[in-house]
């Protein structure tokens, strides 16, 4: 069977779904990947098939203005962003989604390429799954991420008005540029929603997070919206896209000769100032008493000019469930692939949060006493001291490791790839 997989975002929204693309070319089916330009050859090192799709939303991020809305910590003003972004890529957008699917027999979307799927499908008479990375579709349980403070815990009519918003929000704000595709497509126009689209056509919409993560919601929504887990990598496929290349015998040489450190890193997120951040580290890790393992991967770090004390080390990217298992504590974005990483490693962790669905996952980890959340536009030295230093001990340590044991950490890859081909039939 040929499948496409269009895809657009950060690297936190390609890696897990290389992994899904990796096996159901090893089930014999004819995978196509779209990426966005920066993470081609990333795909491609993975020994899947794919084109370009999408703008580079990381230099977005990267930009002054990107900045500005990242540091407003605002997600529907993000989400305005991109529209604008969209508004110069649209129609190159609307064809690259084309592109990636004009063979397929199935077609596979994620959160943020849907919207476009969704009418590609249509017009090819082909399934369409989709793949949600964190809870984005109207519940009770919870409001839409980052509208509400995520320690809140709003009445359900509260929680539905939020989604309503925020959806009619992107219908409005998208809709011109998705009808343009329609009327290439030889489709009428619509005026409803991506998510009631959809619903309409009965699309299985794939959650690839752990159910663990949002007690209440998996019991609100039935069999067209399963639950897989995070979707990994295999170990073939991390050494080929170099995910366990580089001196690990070096951090683990490090992280083993004293106490275990607290590791720090904010994934795919630029940081507009690394070096004020860094020293942020370097002070309040001395503080607690601590020593801290710093992942340079997420900024405009120079790491040859840094100069912590001793006990800071600065690496490169490394495989987190290598070094994990030997940390004391975790502080990162809340990005829902490290955020698994740090939890199956039984790290408390503490998300400071930038954006989009990041709060809430901040507001998980508080509310199931596995972590502390802290908003990036309110870091500061003394309130990172204050939220780390109660995760610090043995209680909260052990109680990690058992919700650690909830977590679903084998067979997710096969169990969407399982889901996947069930649509097809």
């Amino acid at each position: 069977m040929r499948i496409a997989i269009p895809l657009t975002g950060t690297r936190g929204d390609v890696h897990p779904v290389v992994g899904l693309g990796v096996e159901l070319r090893r089930r014999g089916h004819d995978v196509l990947l779209g990426a966005p330009p920066n993470l081609v050859e990333f795909v491609a090192a993975a020994g899947l098939p794919v084109l370009p799709c999408g703008p580079d939303v990381q230099q977005l991020y990267s930009s002054a203005e990107g900045q500005r809305a990242l540091a407003a910590g605002n997600t529907l003003r993000l989400m305005r962003l991109v529209g604008e972004q969209m508004a110069e890529y649209a129609d190159r957008m609307n064809s690259e989604v084309v592109d990636v699917c004009a063979k397929a027999e199935l077609i596979v979307a994620s959160t943020v390429t849907e919207d476009r799927a969704v009418s590609v499908a249509e017009a090819m008479g082909v399934p369409l799954v989709s793949m949600h990375y964190f809870p984005c579709r109207s519940n009770r349980a919870y409001p839409f991420p980052g509208v509400l403070a995520p320690h809140r815990n709003p009445p359900a009519a509260v929680n539905l008005a939020t989604w309503t918003v925020a959806e009619n929000l992107r219908r409005v704000v998208f809709m011109r540029y998705l009808n343009d595709l329609r009327a290439s497509l030889g489709l009428p126009k619509t005026w409803s929603s991506p998510a009631a689209m959809l619903a309409r056509a009965e699309v299985p919409e794939l959650q690839i997070y752990d159910p663990a993560l949002v007690p209440g919601l998996p019991e609100l929504w039935d069999e067209r919206r399963p639950f897989t887990g995070f979707l990994t990598l295999n170990q073939e496929t991390r050494a080929a896209v170099g995910e366990l290349a580089g001196d690990h015998h070096d951090i683990l040489e490090w992280v083993c000769a004293d106490t275990p450190p607290v590791f720090f890193g904010f994934g795919s997120m630029p940081i507009k100032d690394a070096g004020a951040v860094l020293s942020m580290v370097d002070e309040v890790s001395a503080k607690l008493g601590v020593r801290a393992l710093v992942s340079a991967g997420w900024s405009d770090l120079d790491v040859a000019r840094a100069q912590p004390g001793e006990h800071v080390k600065i690496v490169g990217p490394f495989a987190y469930d290598t070094i994990f298992p030997y940390c004391a504590a975790a502080v990162h974005h809340g990005g829902v692939g490290t955020l698994f990483e740090s939890l199956r490693a039984g790290l408390p962790t503490l998300v400071c949060s930038v954006s989009f669905e990041q709060p809430l996952w901040g507001g998980q980890v508080e509310r199931l006493g596995v972590g502390a959340h802290l908003r990036f536009t309110e870091l500061t030295a003394a309130k990172l001291e204050q939220r780390l230093a109660p995760l610090l001990n043995d209680v909260t340590r052990a109680r990690v490791q058992r919700f650690a044991r909830t977590l679903r950490t084998e067979g997710t890859v096969e169990r969407a790839a399982d889901l996947i081909e069930a649509a097809a039939r």
